[in-house]
C-alpha cells in the first residue's frame, strides 16, 4: 500500500485550486479592465476633438489659426495627444490645409479615415480620432504606448495585493491546516511508540474520547480502541489459561489416576475386594466426566471468542428453550423440577439463538442449584423482555460480584465445576449483543439479568 500525507495533500489541492481560481479572476480582471480602459480612452480622444471643433467653428476664418496654435500649444505642453487641425476648400475635399498641430504629430494624421482608428508609423502604434465638420477636419491620436503604460500601472497596483493577499492565505491555510490536524498528529505519535504497552495504547485512546476531537476519526479512535481491548482481553484470558488450566486440567487426571491405582492395590489383596473396586471405579468415571466437561466448555471457548459480534436475526421461544434444559437437567439431578419456580406466563420470545439460550438457561440453572444452595425454589420468569434467574441462597458479596464472571474463579476449591461455566454464557451473550447483570436479592440471593445491550 502507498502510502502519503493526507496533511500535505490537502494543502497542495487547496492551494492548487486557489491559484487556479486567483489566475483565472486576475485574467478576467486583465481583459476587462483593457477594454474598459480603451473605450474610456476612445471616447477622451472623441471629446477632444468635438471640444477643438466646437472652438474653432465659432471663430472666424481670420482668428481660426491664432485659435489653433492656440490650442496646439496647450497639448504640446501636456505631451499626451497629438492634435491636427486642417481646413477643406468649399468644393474640393481633398485639397486641404493644415493650419495648426502638435509638436511630435505623426505626418500622416491628416490622411487618417474618419471615426477610430489603429495604425503604425515609423515603429510607433496611434490610435486617433478623425471628426470632419464643414471645412473643418480634427484628428486626435495618442499613443498606444501611454495605453499599455497606464494599463500596467493598474494592473499592478491590483496585483500586488492580490498576490500579497493569496501568500498570506496560502501561510493562513498552511497554519489552520497544521492546527485542526493536531489530533491525528497526537495519535499517531502517540501510538507509534513500539515499546508501548497495549494497556497504555488502550488508557490513552480512553482519554482521548473523553477529549474534543473531530467528528471524522471518531470512528477511527472508536474502532482502534476496541481493536486494542479486545486485543488485551484476549491477552489476558490467555494469562489466566495458562495460570489455571495446567491446575484445572491435572486434577481430574489426578484422581482418575489414584482411583486406578487403589483398585490395582485392592486387586493384589485377599478378601471381598468387589465393592471397592466398584467404587474406586464409579470414582474414576467421575472424574472423566469431569474432565469431558471441562475440555467441551475450553473448546466452546475457543468456538466463541473468534466468531464476530452479531444481532440474532432469529427469536426463540423461551418456554420450548426451557423444558428442553429442564429435560436435560433432570437426567443428572432427578428433584431439579421440585426447585423451581417457572412463570410459565411471562415468558416469551427473545432475541438469542436457540443455542445460546439453551447454554445460557442451563448454566445458570445448574450453578443455582447446584451452589447457591436456595432457601426456596430457584425463579425463572421474564421482565418485559428481560430473562431474569432468581435465588434466594447466601449470595456473594460486592468483591465476589465482580469476580463471577472471571475465568477459572470459585468461591471455594471445594465447589465442583470449573469456573468456566458464567464466563462463557458471557461470551455468548456479548457475540449476539446480549450481556448478563448480576445483583444481588433482596433478602438474600442472587440475580442473574439477562438484557440487550443496547438497553443498558
Amino acid at each position: 500500500m502507498r502510502s502519503y500525507s493526507l496533511k500535505w495533500r490537502l494543502v497542495s489541492i487547496i492551494l492548487v485550486v486557489f491559484i487556479i481560481l486567483w489566475s483565472l479572476v486576475f485574467c478576467w480582471l486583465y481583459f476587462e479592465l483593457e477594454k474598459q480602459l480603451q473605450n474610456t480612452l476612445d471616447e477622451r480622444l472623441s471629446a477632444s476633438a468635438h471640444m477643438v471643433a466646437r472652438l474653432i467653428q465659432q471663430l472666424p476664418v481670420d482668428e481660426i489659426a491664432n485659435t489653433a496654435n492656440a490650442i496646439q500649444q496647450d497639448y504640446g505642453t501636456q505631451n499626451l495627444i497629438a492634435c491636427q487641425v486642417s481646413l477643406f476648400s468649399s468644393n474640393v475635399s481633398s485639397n486641404h490645409q493644415v493650419i495648426a498641430k502638435t509638436q511630435g504629430s505623426p505626418e500622416s494624421l491628416s490622411t487618417r479615415k474618419i471615426g477610430l482608428s489603429t495604425w503604425s508609423e515609423n515603429d510607433v502604434e496611434w490610435r486617433s480620432y478623425v471628426l470632419q465638420k464643414g471645412q473643418i477636419q480634427v484628428v486626435a491620436a495618442e499613443r498606444l504606448q501611454l495605453r499599455y503604460s497606464l494599463l500596467k500601472q493598474i494592473l499592478q497596483s491590483v496585483l500586488i495585493p492580490l498576490i500579497i493577499t493569496l501568500i498570506l492565505c496560502i501561510f493562513l491555510i498552511l497554519w489552520i491546516i497544521r492546527v485542526e490536524f493536531q489530533p491525528l498528529d497526537q495519535i499517531a505519535r502517540h501510538l507509534s511508540h513500539k515499546k508501548q504497552h497495549l494497556s497504555d495504547a488502550a488508557t490513552y485512546l480512553l482519554e482521548l474520547k473523553t477529549q474534543n476531537i473531530p467528528k471524522e476519526i471518531q470512528p477511527f479512535v472508536d474502532g482502534l480502541l476496541q481493536l486494542i481491548y479486545d486485543l488485551h482481553q484476549s491477552l489476558e484470558n490467555e494469562k489466566s489459561f495458562s495460570a489455571f488450566a495446567a491446575h484445572e486440567l491435572r486434577s481430574p487426571l489426578t484422581a482418575i489416576k489414584t482411583h486406578v491405582q487403589l483398585s490395582q492395590l485392592i486387586l493384589s489383596q485377599t478378601g471381598q475386594t468387589e465393592g471397592k473396586i466398584d467404587f474406586n471405579l464409579k470414582q474414576a468415571e467421575t472424574s472423566i466426566q469431569r474432565y469431558e466437561q471441562l475440555l467441551e466448555q475450553l473448546l466452546l471457548l475457543s468456538k466463541t471468542e473468534i466468531q464476530p459480534k452479531h444481532i440474532s436475526m432469529e427469536s426463540t421461544d423461551v418456554a420450548q428453550a426451557l423444558r428442553h434444559v429442564i429435560s436435560e437437567l433432570e437426567q443428572k439431578y432427578p428433584n431439579l423440577s421440585k426447585n423451581l419456580n417457572i412463570d410459565w406466563k411471562s415468558l416469551s420470545l427473545i432475541n438469542l439463538s436457540y443455542a445460546t439460550l439453551g447454554i445460557v438457561l442451563k448454566n445458570l440453572i445448574e450453578n443455582a442449584y447446584l451452589h447457591a444452595q436456595s432457601k426456596s425454589p430457584i425463579q425463572v420468569y421474564m421482565d418485559k423482555e428481560d430473562l431474569v434467574v432468581a435465588d434466594t441462597g447466601h449470595g456473594l458479596s460486592d468483591d465476589e460480584l465482580g469476580l463471577l464472571t472471571q475465568r477459572f474463579w470459585r468461591k471455594s476449591s471445594q465447589n465442583a465445576g470449573h469456573g468456566l461455566g458464567l464466563p462463557l454464557i458471557k461470551l455468548l451473550l456479548q457475540r449476539q449483543e446480549f450481556t448478563i447483570i448480576f445483583k444481588h436479592n433482596i433478602p438474600t440471593g442472587l440475580v442473574a439479568l439477562i438484557r440487550e445491550a443496547s438497553k443498558v
